[in-house]
């Protein structure tokens, strides 16, 4: 999509697992079947006629909905950073993976079952044609998913070799121009995939991390437990952060919803749902399905609940930010724009703003900054219970027990 929505955060909570999947403009390569099920295709405007329902909904006074006891004293248990010999070893051995190298095959002709990676330039009666050449591409020989004649081409032939086939569209195929037509392609195999070979951890591996400055194993260790131990302090902060704040919600009394919200947030994160289906060629139905493992009936059901949880987490912060004076200030407000530029990939703030609306970047920066100091000032503001690594470890070690019968 060339124009999508920042989104509000429950949405973004919904499609979590699958926001490294959003469709990202581009050409698709010929030589592959682009009507294969699960290929993103760009939308254009799927998400512009509406505009976020939540970004024009009015202001209201959190106080005459809410009552709440207390939100300061409250008491919430925090875990150390203590990072155990199982944590470190499982991190260097995720670290040394992430270096892994592939085997490079040259010696032997391809066989089916065999990872390649090639490249190739296809033409139609000797004129190259768009979207039809590429370097470095990779393809499972017999996996499919390739127009007929150019998967079976590759079968059989040599490494370090050009070589010439042909291959057929389909008369149904996306692209018009390119339809029932035969192609010629121009195939270079640079290698065959072998077994995956990871590093050891010695002091030649530790000189040529670009992250870090150390010569020895024993240096490195030294300064990736302190980082780790600086992580994974933060992450639990942040834990204990969502389980005061849940503790605190639910300590609240509603007398009802502001007008208009939930049915804002539930448009909204159905709009948003809907925009995600059609970047992926899915009905909304089939999408649910597939993602959710849901019917659309349960999916309504749970779409509403979340919007109403969210609109409640949302009255709690208001009414304490109103009792509390707590407000926004624009280095604040600013400071979550960037954010979100940068997991966009955003350099610039009228690409930006442009990009996702106006409405829609000032209404979600305001309410996670407003989020994020409300929360801040309650976890300031809380009983820190201390909780060992050790003890908690036990606790989780008890429970599993206890829930295995």
């Amino acid at each position: 999509m060339k124009r999508k929505w920042l989104g509000i955060a429950l949405a973004m909570s919904l499609l979590l697992s699958m926001t490294a999947c959003n469709a990202q403009s581009g050409e698709t390569d010929a030589a592959t079947d682009a009507a294969e099920t699960g290929t993103a295709q760009e939308t254009e405007g799927t998400t512009e006629a509406g505009g976020s329902q939540v970004a024009q909904l009015p202001d209201y006074v959190a106080s005459d909905y809410v009552t709440l006891d207390t939100y300061t004293g409250v008491e919430v248990e925090v875990q150390d950073g203590t990072v155990t010999d199982e944590e470190f070893d499982t991190a260097i051995n995720m670290l040394l993976e992430e270096h892994a190298t592939t085997e490079q095959i040259t010696d032997r002709v391809t066989e089916e079952g065999d990872t390649i990676n090639f490249d190739y330039s296809g033409s139609i009666d000797g004129e190259i044609f768009e979207g039809g050449t590429a370097t470095g591409q990779t393809a499972t020989l017999g996996n499919g998913g390739w127009i007929d004649g150019f998967e079976e081409g590759l079968i059989g032939k040599p490494c370090g070799e050009e070589f010439t086939i042909e291959a057929y569209f389909p008369d149904d195929y996306s692209n018009a121009e390119l339809s029932g037509k035969t192609a010629q392609f121009a195939i270079y195999i640079n290698y065959i995939e072998g077994e995956e070979i990871v590093p050891e951890l010695t002091d030649d591996f530790v000189k040529g991390l670009e992250d870090y400055t150390c010569g020895t194993v024993e240096e490195f260790e030294t300064v990736y437990m302190e980082e780790l131990t600086q992580q994974k302090t933060a992450y639990m902060e942040n834990q204990a952060m969502n389980t005061l704040w849940n503790t605190i919600v639910s300590s609240a009394a509603f007398s009802g919803y502001p007008e208009g919200y939930v049915e804002a947030y539930t448009e909204d994160i159905l709009a948003n749902v809907t925009a995600q289906a059609a970047a992926y060629g899915y009905e909304l139905e089939d999408f649910v399905e597939v993602l959710f493992g849901s019917t659309m009936e349960d999916f309504n059901v749970m779409v509403t609940e979340q919007a109403e949880n969210q609109v409640k987490s949302e009255m709690v912060r208001n009414y304490i930010a109103e009792c509390e004076g707590i407000t926004v200030s624009e280095e604040e407000y600013l400071a979550v724009v960037q954010q979100y530029m940068d997991a966009y990939g955003y350099t610039d703030m009228t690409s930006f703003v442009n990009a996702y609306g106006v409405d829609v970047v000032e209404q979600q920066c305001n309410s996670d900054a407003l989020f994020n100091k409300v929360v801040q000032f309650c976890y300031d503001n809380a009983v820190k219970v201390p909780v060992t690594t050790e003890a908690a470890t036990e606790a989780e070690t008890e429970a599993a027990t206890e829930a295995e019968g």
